[in-house]
């Protein structure tokens, strides 16, 4: 069955029109334009408020280490020499001192003991005593002054009796070996002697010995 233009196809000329309007690309443009400028809108917005000013942090000083000042150390104070160190000092300057000067020594140091009576002149003067080439009467006085300086200051605690007990047992030894070199000098004396005497009784024999035998030879007749 064939339908006529008129009815199926209607007029050519116009345009269908469809119930709902259609996009076309023609809009596409102006919606981009609009983004870009919100874009660029929203950028001056994010310029034009300020972010908060950081709050710097806070600069922590350290302070330089403290150095402790320490007090100056006390001045240095020589030590102190002893009674007993000055009597030894003394007993080397008593050995250098010529026979003079040595006698003038023992003079003054015996006069300064009467005067004063002190334990450091007696210690001076039994030194003196006991230097080389003393006589033995001397040194015999020195071991009787340095008894009874330590029999009297038993009980004092005196500074130099420790050096007082040494020059006693020097002394007591000294003595000791003198009376040895005495004894032994004496026997060799005794022994000289007897040597002498039995030389003088041989020689008298041998001279009467020598006497008798000129008498008993024959007498020659001229």
């Amino acid at each position: 069955m064939q339908f006529g233009r008129s009815e199926v196809g209607g007029s050519q000329s116009e345009p269908h029109q469809a119930a709902f309007p259609i996009r076309t690309g023609v809009n596409r443009p102006r919606t981009a334009g609009r983004q870009a400028a919100s874009l660029c809108l929203a950028a001056l917005l994010a310029a034009c408020v300020q972010a908060p000013p950081r709050t710097p942090a806070p600069v922590v000083t350290v302070p330089p280490p403290t150095v402790e000042e320490l007090p100056p150390p006390p001045p240095q104070q020589s030590p102190r020499i002893s009674d007993a160190e000055r009597l030894l000092n003394y007993y080397d300057y008593a050995l250098n001192l010529p026979a003079d000067q040595l006698a003038q020594e023992q003079e003054r140091t015996l006069r300064f003991f009467g005067q004063h009576r002190s334990d450091f002149a007696l210690m001076q003067l039994v030194l003196l005593r006991c230097l080389p080439g003393a006589a033995a009467k001397d040194r015999a006085q020195a071991q009787e002054m340095i008894s009874s300086y330590l029999k009297e200051t038993q009980d004092s605690g005196s500074e130099l009796r420790p050096l007082g007990m040494v020059l006693r047992t020097l002394l007591s030894e000294n003595q000791q070996l003198e009376a040895q070199l005495q004894a032994q000098g004496q026997k060799l004396r005794d022994e000289t002697r007897r040597n002498d005497e039995l030389q003088q009784k041989l020689d008298a024999l041998i001279e009467t010995e020598r006497k008798l035998l000129e008498r008993s030879k024959p007498q020659r007749n001229e």
